[in-house]
Parts: structure tokens; C-alpha cells; sequence
């Protein structure tokens, strides 16, 4: 031990500075490699926090009924949780799936409505200016050859006729057509099949990878349960005699805060997704229930949901402009002359309020009752490691982030700060 060998004998790693330094280096070494392994790190992540989440659940039944060993508990609860995810799927799942096959459907129409608002005549020259070079990219634009003949009539002033415009649309689809027909038909076969490959390959691999994700996860997860007690005191093992003690104390701490934090965000999201969800398809938002859900998996990582807002209003807005009939929304209203007006005050406020609604429970309810305050770190704290997380390493490094800067505060109150202060 270090306060055992004459400090001439000693060799570099047995100095206490030297050892922290190959520590923190060995740490930060993982957590790197691990990001740059993500295809086989991530499933070994999520099995071992699976392991961990069910962990207390094991524990207890083991020790409620003696004779249930480990593997029976875990096949307990494993049944468990297919069943109420099975509910929970046969309940959900139907109708979010329809609203995200929905909106894949409709993003042309989305789109091109979008284009024909913001360019029209009686909106705002600034937003035409604006908006000009990216309407020409977005469905709804017109053929190259019809925008070059309209251009020099409308900075003349002058109105195009409508027989000149129709014209000039003939001619261009007519030359595409004939430039078609002269092309190679072996040209064409070949292309289409190279893009019917690439796809087929794109689907494939997906697959694959999906396939060997669950398989890995499944099998880890299997493993780590089972074996947990058996992991965790091979851990103590590892731990130095002289400072056994202050180092599982601390170690102690650190698990009550990422189980207050893993635990406790999974729970948290999915209540919060159920309310954006049941929020935003009372207050007529399209596919709310689909975004409201999305939203929720987003929010297990703090902050990250905050892009659900701004969806919900684009959703609300491209929906209102496009529409035909005022029947069935609350955001478009008849006028007196029957003309048909987007109610931008219900645009922004009602999905807003819905949002503020969800914010204040998980903020004021959920986060107090089910978390509590165990990480004890700043709001901006945690937007700041969750920020340099995701640059790191992704989405990686986002889910480690808030545990990491948690874990790294005990450290720093317990044994940086006192000896800086002694």
C-alpha cells in the first residue's frame, strides 16, 4: 500500500495523484471508446440500464418468496411488463401509427401549401423576398421555363395571360417528355434498378441492424439480471482495502442519484407524453397524438422536448391555411362575407397552453413527487451537460450526461473541494 513502501521504493502508478489521474484517464477512455463503438456499446448500455431499473424488483421478490430464484422472478417480470406494454400497444399504437402514416402522406400537400401561402400577392414583400429561393424547391413550383417567361412580364408590370401561361407549361412538359422518349431505355431500366437496390440494401440493413440491436440488448439485458449480484460484488472487489469504506459510501450516493434520475425520467416522460398527447388532440393540433408521444420519449432527455412547441404550431398553421371548410377546427373561422380566416390567436395560444399545462406538472408534480431533488443540480447545469453531451457522443452522451454531472458533483463536494479548502 502507499503508506507501506518508503516513498524512494515507490513506483509511479502508487502515488495517489497519479493513480486519480489513471482513473479519471481510464473513465473518460471508455466513455470515448464506447461512443465510437455505439453500434455494439449502445445495446450493452441499454441492457445494463434495463438491469438496473428492475433491479429493486428482483431484489424484492427474491426476498419476499425464498424459493423464487432469480431466473423465475426475472421471467415474472419480464411476462409482466409485455402484458401491460401489450395494453398499452393494442391501445396506442393503432392510432399513432395512422396518424404517422397520415402525416408522411400529406407532407406534399403540407408542403406545397406552405409554398402558395407565404408567396402570395397580399402577403408581406419582405416574406416573398424571403421565402422566394426556398419555394422553388418545395412541390407547387412552377417548370423552370415558365418562371423564366414570367419573370421579365411581371417586373414590366404587366399581367400574363392565362392561354400564354398554359402555353408555356405544354411546351416545357412536352420537351421533357420527348427528352425522355430519347433516352436510352436501357439507361432508364438500369437506373431504377440501382435505386430499387439501394433501397432494398437501405431496408436490409436497417433491418440487420435493428435485428442484432434487439437480439444484444435482449441477451445482455438476460445476463446482467441474472447475474447482478455476482457483478456488483466483483465491483466491491475491485475496491482498495484502506479506503473501501468512504469509496462505497460515495459510491452509494451516486447510485441513489442516477436511480433517482433513470428511474424517475422514464416514469416522468411517459406521463408527460400522455398529456401532450391527449392535450394536443383535444385542442385539434394534427397528429397530436403521435407528436405528443414523441414528445414525451424526447423529454427523457431534459429539455429536448422543448421542440415540440414549435412543431405543434407549423402543424396547426400549415393545416388552417390549407383548409377548405371551417367544420371541425377551432383555428379557422367564416367571415361575414363567407370568406374563409385563419384565427392566429388560437394558433399560438391553444397548443401553447397545452404545453405550459404539461410543463407545470412535470416541473411542479411529477418531478418533486417521483424524482425529488437527488441530483441537487441548477437547471442551467443540466442544460449545460446535456448540451456538451450530445457534441461529445450524441445521443450517447446525452443520456450519460445528467447522471455523469451528478455523480461528478458528489465527487467534487466530497474530495475535491476539501482538499482545496485544507
Amino acid at each position: 500500500m502507499e503508506t507501506q513502501t518508503p516513498p524512494p521504493e515507490r513506483r509511479l502508478w502508487q502515488y495517489r495523484a497519479v493513480k486519480d489521474a489513471l482513473w479519471i484517464g481510464g473513465g473518460v477512455g471508455l466513455v470515448v471508446l464506447g461512443a465510437q463503438l455505439s453500434l455494439v456499446t449502445v445495446p450493452l448500455l441499454v441492457a445494463l440500464m434495463l438491469a438496473y431499473l428492475v433491479e429493486p424488483l428482483l431484489a424484492w421478490l427474491c426476498a419476499r418468496h425464498r424459493r423464487l430464484t432469480r431466473g423465475r422472478a426475472l421471467a415474472l417480470v419480464v411476462a409482466g411488463v409485455l402484458l401491460v406494454a401489450a395494453g398499452a400497444v393494442a391501445l396506442v399504437v393503432p392510432p399513432t401509427v395512422r396518424q404517422a402514416v397520415e402525416f408522411s402522406h400529406n407532407v406534399p400537400h403540407h408542403l406545397a401549401t406552405a409554398r402558395t401561402w407565404s408567396t402570395a400577392p397580399e402577403r408581406p414583400s419582405w416574406l416573398r423576398e424571403r421565402i422566394a429561393p426556398l419555394a422553388r424547391l418545395l412541390p407547387g413550383a412552377a417548370t423552370s421555363a415558365a418562371v423564366k417567361a414570367a419573370e421579365p412580364a411581371a417586373a414590366a408590370g404587366g399581367a400574363l395571360d392565362e392561354e400564354r401561361v398554359r402555353a408555356l407549361v405544354r411546351e416545357e412538359l412536352a420537351a421533357a417528355r420527348q427528352q425522355e422518349q430519347g433516352g436510352s431505355l436501357a439507361k432508364v431500366v438500369g437506373s431504377a434498378t440501382l435505386q430499387a437496390l439501394g433501397v432494398l440494401g437501405a431496408l436490409l440493413g436497417g433491418a440487420v441492424q435493428l435485428g442484432v440491436f434487439v437480439v444484444v440488448t435482449a441477451f445482455s439485458f438476460a445476463a446482467f439480471s441474472l447475474n447482478w449480484p455476482e457483478i456488483t460484488a466483483f465491483l466491491r472487489s475491485l475496491v482498495p482495502g484502506a479506503r473501501r469504506e468512504r469509496i462505497l459510501s460515495l459510491a452509494g450516493r451516486m447510485d441513489t442519484v442516477v436511480a433517482a434520475f433513470v428511474r424517475g425520467r422514464l416514469m416522468v416522460a411517459a406521463m408527460v407524453g400522455m398529456i401532450y398527447g391527449i392535450g394536443w388532440t383535444v385542442v385539434d393540433v394534427p397528429y397530436g397524438l403521435a407528436l405528443g408521444l414523441a414528445v414525451g420519449v424526447l423529454s427523457i432527455v431534459p429539455y429536448l422536448a422543448a421542440i415540440g412547441l414549435p412543431l405543434a404550431w407549423v402543424l396547426v398553421a400549415v393545416d388552417a391555411v390549407g383548409r377548405t371548410s371551417a367544420d371541425g377546427t377551432w383555428y379557422v373561422a367564416a367571415g361575414a362575407d363567407g370568406a374563409l380566416a385563419v384565427v392566429w390567436w388560437k394558433v399560438l395560444v391553444l397548443p401553447w397552453v397545452v404545453n405550459f399545462v404539461a410543463q407545470s406538472v412535470e416541473d411542479y408534480v411529477l418531478t418533486p413527487l417521483i424524482q425529488g431533488n437527488a441530483t441537487r443540480l441548477h437547471p442551467l447545469a443540466i442544460m449545460v451537460a446535456v448540451i456538451a453531451g450530445g457534441s461529445l457522443a450524441g445521443i450517447y452522451g446525452m443520456l450519460l450526461a445528467v447522471p455523469t454531472a451528478a455523480c461528478l458533483r458528489i465527487l467534487a463536494e466530497e474530495e475535491v473541494l476539501p482538499r482545496l479548502r485544507g
